[in-house]
């Protein structure tokens, strides 16, 4: 099998990211195997899945219009649909340039738009991940706007509506995390001042009104995408990929073009504690991170597993002109980062006054992005497994797509792969009643790089046999994250 990519086509027609009409109305899926009598309820999804449009088109792989889409399986068929996200984003792109603030992708505001609004407004185009928060289905990006979303027929049909407090018109998180003990969602927003601020929030699941716990002042603030929660703690990393807040005044540029690698600066690591807001600084050697695995409090330190880029490269590589010349490798390394209180091995020039020094682990040689928990049961807390998904251009001129698990404590890998799809984060869920940490199945999408045709994969969690998939005729662009709702579930988040 080849696949070959030139300059004169478009990322629209590329394996991965090649895309088919939306299915509003849900269509049968073809069912191979079948799968297990517990498994009930919907897997829904968002993407970019729209990457030109009149007189706009998108500069990076996060700027595409979303696209939510959900396999619901039931008990005698399992079903398809999907439909592009609407957003004010897409309404000002169907008929030009739009002039809200994307990620890398310039906008279209004139010089005058740009001196009575200096600070960009920011896209609503919530392609990053879907969620359930208490009786809402939630569209999320890295923004200051949270679609709501119909579950029966993805309609997006307004935004969240927060209490305006301190936090208004920041940017949160796409990675909430829901402790589940106190019944409380927990996130991050970043605020762009003279300074930039950073503050862990949290509310109650069906709650609108934020309460801040903690943050963090600099004079350069790092791009966050994720963190870690324990009970006690939550943990932001601060790779040295950062931008002074006042650079980003009356710019037209992408949100992310402010930002500048600077590896002499370290990562840096905030410990805050939940329950009195005090905090302790760490620092270790510099990374870029996407996604975080788990953390959790081990003999009066905190650890916290990240999955590990060298560089902010990857940023460049994501790019639509650099995607449709080479697919991206999207295999960041297993980290384990230690924060011992009152330690200070290591010290380097430039380490500010009351810094720690964190150490640094590698865990693994098996590489992957996307990673997914059992997280109802063991986001917090000491754990064994993790999995995800490799994918990377392989020297045919494929896209090589497996599916790892991995045992952080014995150091051993198996993966599943079908040798044409493409696939992208696999979703835990766990068997009811299940006694054992891999005791349940992950859900899979993955797009054929032979034809137009995608499936949903129903993987053993813990041999990595595929149990059954389920075969639609559509192309689904990979995409980022999305939860598993089980019928008749709690209206707080289970799946992820």
């Amino acid at each position: 099998m080849t696949t070959t990519i030139s300059k004169a086509r478009t990322i629209e027609s590329i394996t991965p990211f090649r895309r088919s009409s939306e299915v509003r109305d849900a269509t049968e899926a073809v069912l191979t195997g079948a799968p297990p009598d517990w498994l009930r309820g919907d897997l829904v999804r968002t993407c970019p899945a729209v990457f030109q449009a009149a007189a706009w088109h998108a500069r990076h792989w996060f700027d595409g219009l979303g696209m939510l889409y959900a396999f619901r399986i039931g008990a005698a068929s399992t079903t398809f649909q999907s439909r592009l996200l609407e957003s004010e984003a897409a309404n000002q792109i169907a008929s030009g340039p739009t002039r809200l603030g994307s990620f890398g992708t310039p906008t279209g505001r004139t010089v005058w738009q740009r001196i009575v609004q200096p600070i960009q407004r920011i896209t609503d185009n919530t392609n990053v991940n879907i969620v359930k928060l208490g009786d809402d289905l939630v569209a999320l990006t890295e923004g200051d706007r949270q679609l709501r979303v119909d579950a029966h027929s993805l309609r997006a049909v307004g935004e969240v509506a927060y209490a305006r407090d301190e936090l208004t018109g920041s940017v949160a998180g796409a990675h909430p995390h829901f402790d589940f003990a106190r019944r409380r969602v927990v996130n991050f927003a970043t605020r762009f001042g003279r300074e930039g601020v950073v503050s862990i929030y949290e509310h109650g699941e069906r709650e609108r009104s934020r309460s801040v716990v903690g943050s963090w002042r600099m004079t350069r603030v790092p791009y966050l995408h994720s963190f870690g929660l324990t009970a006690a703690h939550a943990i932001l990393i601060a790779h040295p990929f950062t931008v002074k807040p006042l650079d980003m005044l009356w710019s037209n540029r992408g949100f992310i073009d402010h930002f500048a690698w600077r590896p002499q600066d370290g990562t840096r690591l905030l410990v805050l504690d939940r329950a009195t807001g005090a905090t302790a600084e760490y620092e270790t050697d510099p990374m870029f991170v996407f996604h975080t695995v788990n953390a959790f409090e081990r003999d009066g330190n905190t650890v916290l597993d990240v999955m590990a880029y060298p560089s902010a490269q990857i940023m460049d590589d994501l790019r639509v002109d650099h995607m449709v010349e080479r697919l991206p490798d999207l295999r960041p390394s297993l980290k384990r980062i230690i924060m011992r209180p009152g330690m200070r091995p290591g010290m380097r020039p430039g380490m500010r006054p009351g810094q720690q020094r964190a150490e640094l682990q590698s865990l693994a040689d098996t590489a992957f992005e996307y990673p997914s928990i059992n997280y109802r049961r063991v986001n917090g807390r000491d754990y064994r497994f993790v999995w995800g998904a490799a994918n990377a251009p392989g020297p045919d001129g494929s896209y090589q797509s497996s599916i790892v698990k991995f045992d952080v404590r014995t150091g051993a890998s198996s993966a599943f792969s079908d040798g044409d799809r493409v696939y992208g984060e696999p979703v835990f869920v766990a068997r009811p009643g299940g006694s054992d940490e891999d005791d349940g199945v992950l859900l899979a999408v993955g797009t054929s790089q032979r034809a137009d045709a995608a499936a949903l994969a129903i993987i053993d969690a813990r041999t990595m046999a595929l149990v059954a998939s389920a075969e639609v005729g559509s192309s689904i662009p990979l995409g980022f994250h999305g939860s598993f709702l089980r019928t008749a579930a709690p209206a707080f988040q289970e799946d992820l």
